[in-house]
């Protein structure tokens, strides 16, 4: 039975796999800097343009944390994977993670069958 995610309109979605996510998360924060670097020295209508831009950029990486986070894992080795990127998130201030992602994330955990 393939896993499905539940977005957050509630339709079903196939899932990419654990790693795909993360890796995907790691670009868009990728991203963001690159864009929020550019947009501190940015001047005139190029700083309204990359605002925008960045306003986008982070919107995409908080849909993509919250796509990771509640993401299903079906082995000990993937709970392990999850928690440790989500820790290396929070301890390096990589992006804010938010308490809804954190009671996605533990939900996740609470749903892996021995």
């Amino acid at each position: 039975m393939p896993i499905q995610l539940v977005s957050s309109n509630r339709q079903m979605e196939p899932a990419e796999g654990l790693a795909k996510l993360i890796a995907k998360h790691r670009q868009s924060i990728a991203e963001l800097e690159c864009i929020g670097k550019r947009a501190m020295e940015a001047e005139g209508t190029d700083a309204i343009v990359l605002g925008q831009r960045l306003d986008a950029v982070m919107a995409e990486e908080a849909a993509v944390r919250r796509r990771a986070a509640i993401a299903p894992v079906a082995t000990i080795a993937e709970m392990k994977m999850k928690a440790a990127y989500f820790q290396r998130l929070t301890a390096h201030d990589w992006c804010e993670v938010d308490v809804d992602d954190f009671r996605a994330l533990l939900g996740s955990f609470a749903k892996l069958q021995a």
